[in-house]
């Protein structure tokens, strides 16, 4: 079978538990990311905009989308197109977006009602003393101060589907960029037939 470097859609996913490997691996990433924000969320709130929180949120969605990728080509024999690797990669990503933006919602939403007004106070402190540290001057700090207090913190449906449309987007330019590495076509002759022919 010969894989061509568009998307394959036709290719059938791996299964496990009778899920397909994407929904699977979408599931993982989502539960991931839902206990690593309670989990901050319970420890201190304030951890949940620590400048290391993005990172370690991508180290985790980057693993995650490559494992993916890395089990498909392993299951297609060795060998997964490029297009076939994006698609999955989407998938996953849009999977776990998915499941850990509704969490969000019913954090702020159902779990803890005042977390948005929580957080804008922490996000101030933190802004202002970021600004101070870098010796801004008051006026720009002031200025900042007051466009951040006009800065709705809220989760609602609007910003929840904005959200997660984000994450889709920087989820594919990972995709784009990851699947360069997961990708292994198959050769356009095999050793059997390049004998054959000598």
């Amino acid at each position: 079978m010969s894989q061509n470097p568009g998307i394959d859609t036709d290719t059938p996913a791996p299964q496990s538990a009778g899920l397909p490997d994407w929904l699977r691996w979408g599931l993982i990433l989502g539960g991931l990311q839902i206990a690593f924000t309670a989990v901050q969320y319970m420890i201190d709130p304030a951890l949940m905009i620590a400048w290391w929180n993005s990172l370690l949120a991508l180290g985790l969605l980057i693993a995650l989308m490559v494992a993916a990728a890395l089990e498909r080509r392993k299951a297609l024999g060795g060998y997964l197109s490029y297009g076939e690797s994006v698609w999955l990669m989407c998938r996953v990503c849009m999977v776990g977006g998915l499941l850990s933006v509704v969490f969000i919602g019913l954090l702020y939403n159902v779990i803890d009602t005042e977390l948005d007004e929580k957080m804008k106070e922490l996000t101030l402190e933190k802004t202002e003393q970021m600004l101070e540290n870098f010796n801004a001057p008051s006026d720009q700090i002031e200025e900042t101060m007051e466009a951040m207090e006009k800065r709705d913190f809220s989760q609602t449906p609007r910003s929840l589907g904005i959200a997660w449309m984000v994450s889709l987007i920087f989820g594919l330019f990972l995709a784009l960029i990851a699947s360069a590495f997961t990708r292994k076509n198959e050769p356009l002759f095999s050793e059997g037939s390049t004998e054959g022919n000598d």
